[in-house]
C-alpha cells in the first residue's frame, strides 16, 4: 500500500491523534519476572537483580534504578541490567502526575531498550522493554509516528514470544494492541490504511487468547481486569464481570494494585 505524503487536513490530524492515544498505551507495567524471594548475602549481578525485582515489585522504583545504575557502572553492558532499566523507567513514570514530568523517563527507556537489543537482539525481555517504551514515547508523537510505533509495539511483542513463550508481559502488551487495533471503526481502519499504510491483521478473539495465556502464566490483577475490559468490547458482559470479580478477590501483589482494584470496582458498579 503506497503512503501518501500530502499534507492532512488539521480535522483529521486532530481526529486519529485522539483516536490513537490507546492504541499505543500497551504494556503499561511488564510483569517483574519470578525470582527468589531472599538475596543472597553476597553482592554478586545476580544477587542484585533479584533485590532489584524486589524494589520493582515494592514500588521503590528510584532505588531499583539506582542499584542497577551501580551494577552497570561496574560491570559494563549486560543486556539483564538494560531490559531492566528500561521497564523501571516506564514503572517510575507511572508515579508521576504531570505528563512532562512522565515524557523523559519514555525516552529514556526507549533509549535503554535500544541498548539492551544491541547488547544481545536474542533477549525476550529486551524485544518486551521495547515494546512497552515503543508504546509509551508514542504517547506525545504526531499521528504517522505513532502508527509506525504502533507497528513496533506488535512486532517486538510478538518476537519477545517467539523468544520466551513463557513471557506474561510480552503476552499482555500483544493482547491490548489486538484489543485496542480491533476496536477502530471502518472509517478509522479506510483512514489508516490509505494514509499511513495501515496496521498488521488483529482480532478480540486474540486479545482474549493472549490474556488468557498470560493469566495461566501469572495470575496477577493487570492481566484479568484488561481481559475484562476486552470482553466489555466484545459485549460478553458475564465472562467481564467474573474478570472483575476476580481482580477484586485477589490478594496484593504489586505497587500499582490498589488501582487496578479501584478501576475494576468502577467498572463493576456500571454493570449494575
Amino acid at each position: 500500500m503506497v503512503v501518501m505524503d500530502k499534507p492532512i487536513p488539521t480535522w483529521l490530524r486532530t481526529f486519529m491523534l485522539r483516536r490513537f492515544l490507546p492504541l499505543l498505551a500497551v504494556g503499561l507495567l511488564a510483569a517483574v519476572p519470578a525470582q527468589a524471594q531472599t538475596s543472597p548475602s553476597t553482592e554478586t549481578p545476580d544477587s542484585v537483580f533479584v533485590r532489584v525485582d524486589e524494589l520493582r515489585g515494592n514500588g521503590r522504583f528510584q532505588q531499583a534504578i539506582s542499584r542497577l545504575n551501580t551494577l552497570r557502572r561496574e560491570y559494563g553492558k549486560d543486556v539483564e541490567i538494560f531490559w531492566r532499566l528500561s521497564l523501571t523507567e516506564v514503572d517510575l513514570a507511572k508515579t508521576l502526575e504531570e505528563k512532562d514530568e512522565r515524557k523523559p523517563h519514555y525516552r529514556t527507556a526507549l533509549a535503554l531498550a535500544d541498548t539492551a537489543l544491541t547488547v544481545d537482539s536474542t533477549s525476550a525481555h529486551a524485544h518486551l522493554a521495547k515494546a512497552v517504551a515503543e508504546g509509551r514515547i508514542a504517547l506525545d508523537a504526531g499521528t504517522r509516528e505513532r502508527v509506525q510505533r504502533s507497528r513496533a509495539v506488535k512486532t517486538h511483542a510478538d518476537r519477545a514470544i517467539e523468544l520466551d513463550d513463557t513471557l506474561p508481559g510480552a503476552y499482555h502488551t500483544r493482547a491490548r494492541w489486538n484489543r485496542e487495533a480491533s476496536d477502530l471503526n471502518f472509517f478509522e481502519r479506510a483512514i489508516v490504511k490509505t494514509v499511513y499504510g495501515g496496521l498488521p491483521e488483529s482480532s478480540f478473539e486474540q486479545a482474549v487468547r493472549d490474556f488468557k495465556r498470560a493469566i495461566e502464566l501469572e495470575n496477577v490483577r493487570f492481566h484479568h481486569l484488561e481481559l475484562a475490559k476486552t470482553y466489555l468490547k466484545m459485549d460478553r458482559t458475564a465472562e467481564a464481570r467474573s474478570e472483575l470479580q476476580t481482580v477484586l478477590e485477589l490478594p496484593a501483589q504489586g505497587p500499582f494494585d490498589q488501582e487496578y482494584k479501584a478501576e475494576a470496582q468502577a467498572l463493576l458498579e456500571g454493570l449494575e
